[in-house]
């Protein structure tokens, strides 16, 4: 979620999102075999889920609007198996030719054993902490203005807006931090309500409002 074409929130000129009564998980079967290729070539090529976002996010802006969702997985798939030498460029190529291809080196496959249970129910990204909250439920805080080159949670249209913290999460991975280098780093973890008006202007419905998860770093407290 960088500042570019990957982070869509707020964005006009896109087109209402399309509702799909109904909608199935997988729209056709090979979006079912990525989808089980991406859960088993992150233990494989050993990288977190902030890693994928982030290689994601590293995709060209004409071709992440595009994609469809599942062929943006398997590009950035295609794209880590490269960089973490499992494949090369050129036997992705002969497998798109729907030729087949005899790799110099082996890996050791993920096992299939606890597969269903991780994909059900995730791992916890819950992690302790040795200091005390900067915050508490109930206060007004300000999201921070940054705008990171690396990968960041942080959405644009929150940024410099004024918000209440409802929930102090605890201790949670960081994700900017998880993105890079693989360091859990944790920090705390806000759930923080805005106001549409606040975001979005007067013109907003006064009702309205929207809660987003945020982490300590990208809060400030206000005068």
């Amino acid at each position: 979620m960088t500042n570019s074409i990957h982070d869509l929130g707020g964005v006009h000129g896109f087109g209402a999102i399309p509702r799909e009564t109904g909608e199935p998980v997988f729209h056709a079967d090979w979006e079912r075999t990525v989808f089980g290729l991406m859960m088993a070539g992150m233990g494989t090529l050993q990288v977190n889920i902030d890693f994928v976002r982030s290689q994601m996010e590293a995709t060209p802006p004409t071709e992440y609007v595009r994609l469809s969702y599942y062929e943006l997985w398997l590009r950035t798939l295609e794209k880590m198996a490269v960089d973490k030498g499992a494949v090369s460029a050129n036997d992705l190529s002969t497998l798109a030719r729907g030729e087949d291809v005899a790799l110099d080196k082996t890996t050791d496959p993920f096992p299939p054993e606890g597969m269903a249970g991780f994909v059900a129910g995730g791992a916890s990204a819950l992690r302790p902490l040795d200091t005390p909250a900067k915050f508490k439920v109930g206060e007004r805080v300000r999201a921070k203005t940054d705008s990171p080159a690396t990968h960041t949670r942080l959405p644009r249209y929150v940024r410099g807006h004024l918000g209440e913290i409802v929930r102090d999460a605890g201790g949670q991975i960081y994700p900017d931090s998880n993105a890079v280098n693989g360091d859990d780093q944790p920090e705390r973890l806000y759930s923080v309500r805005f106001t549409a008006r606040e975001l979005w202007g007067e013109d907003a419905n006064p009702h309205d409002t929207v809660v987003v998860d945020l982490w300590e770093p990208y809060l400030e407290p206000t005068p």
